[in-house]
């Protein structure tokens, strides 16, 4: 494994996230800016979430079947950036809901595409290690807080959706860099193929058949839904209930980001010493015990403690859900089986989870016990599913995430 493919690997990472982190986070206080309500803000909110639907499979099966990896990356992440800058010079709901959905089925599909580029170029006895490539979408993240905030400080720019725009340059940039990324190419199917291996949807979904998997899928789901009503709510309840002024929120949400950055150099011995199921059910229950202490509301020290709750749930949870999908699909489906998981969890559980924001918001106001009480419940009760019915051992040799070669 060469220095340059790492460093390369590490950059893509790094942009991936920073395209993504300097627009999100900040995105629900500035449309609240352009006078929109509630419902209008949840559904713009939920456009990653639409994305992440229909998109991934398509472009996941163009990746596995067609064009090599790093080109769809480069060409999705150019057109991707125009429509953000597009966006930028929007104000009002329907022109910012439609061009946002429409960039957010070319960005989402990207992160399943990443990730395939970095297993495929780690290969097989170097997988254990993807955590730590991970980590530099992280940093990543991180850095466009830190880096919006202070763009805001010193420039003072007239339009309110800034965010976009600079998100976009970015995002040209990122698709420019991606066409010299390790080469990743499509498997082609065969004529002599039967149907559900000529699409790679129908045969990633098969992977549901068995028990395990689809216990896994499930709770990545309900995982995903809360993940999504954290960043509906959290910038409101830090401005609104702790006491932290707007300009400040996206710098103080980056801690989250801080300890998932920190936590992914734990994850390969995590799993070392845990096994897949345990580290997974201990990222959970960070994830239970940060909406339970939320549900407190102060003081105000403890509050903002509680965000890099959320670094642990990613690095033990999520990022070594992706680490064990990738093990349980064959080879030539990857990309799209990367993209399942980014479907469930970032699309159908985006969808729910926004949809859910704008109703309990208009209906709570700011009662924020009420408001975190939902999410506290319903994560307990996914991790004690989780419990119960997952078994790695189910689904051949994907437990086996330490690095030994397969057989």
């Amino acid at each position: 494994m060469s220095a340059p493919t790492i460093a390369k690997l590490c950059v893509m990472m790094f942009l991936q996230y920073f395209v993504w982190g300097i627009w999100l986070p900040i995105l629900p206080l500035k449309l609240g800016t352009l006078g929109l309500n509630p419902n209008q803000i949840s559904m713009i909110m939920a456009c990653y979430g639409f994305g992440a639907i229909l998109g991934p499979f398509v472009i996941g099966q163009i990746a596995d079947r067609y064009v090599a990896a790093q080109r769809v990356l480069s060409a999705v992440h150019i057109i991707g950036g125009m429509m953000l800058i597009y966006a930028s010079t929007l104000t009002t709901y329907w022109p910012i809901f439609l061009t946002l959905f429409i960039y957010c089925n070319l960005y989402m599909p990207t992160m399943g595409l990443s990730n395939a580029i970095a297993f495929k170029a780690l290969g097989e006895a170097n997988a254990k290690y993807f955590a730590w490539v991970r980590n530099l979408g992280t940093i990543g993240w991180i850095a466009a807080g830190f880096f919006f905030t202070w763009y805001l400080y010193n420039f003072k720019p007239e339009g309110v959706l800034e965010c976009f725009k600079l998100a976009g340059y970015v995002s040209i940039a990122y698709g420019v860099f991606s066409w010299f990324l390790p080469h990743t190419p499509p498997t082609p199917a065969k004529a002599t193929d039967p149907v559900d291996k000529k699409s790679t949807l129908i045969e990633s979904l098969e992977l549901l058949k068995n028990p395990s998997f689809a216990v896994l899928v499930f709770t990545a789901g309900v995982i995903g839904i809360m993940l999504a009503f954290y960043f509906g709510c959290e910038g409101t309840f830090l401005t609104d209930k702790v006491g932290i002024k707007e300009e400040e929120v996206g710098s103080y949400m980056a801690i989250g980001q801080i300890a998932e950055m920190l936590v992914m150099f734990l994850v390969p011995f995590a799993i070392t010493k845990l096994g897949v199921k345990n580290t997974m059910i201990l990222g959970a229950l960070f994830w239970a015990a940060r909406f339970g202490l939320s549900i407190l509301g102060q003081p105000q020290w403890l509050m903002i403690s509680t965000i890099a709750f959320h670094g642990f749930c990613f690095g033990f949870f999520f990022v070594v859900a992706f680490m064990f999908v990738d093990k349980a699909a064959s080879a030539d489906i990857k990309s799209t089986a990367q993209n399942l998981l980014v479907f469930v969890v970032y699309g159908l559980g985006t969808v729910v989870g926004n949809l859910l924001v704008g109703p309990l918001r208009t209906a709570f106001g700011n009662n924020w016990a009420a408001i975190w009480a939902g999410p506290f419940v319903l994560t307990l009760l996914a991790i004690a599913a989780f419990a119960l019915f997952f078994n790695p051992k189910e689904i051949g040799e994907a437990e086996n995430l330490s690095g030994a070669s397969h057989h």
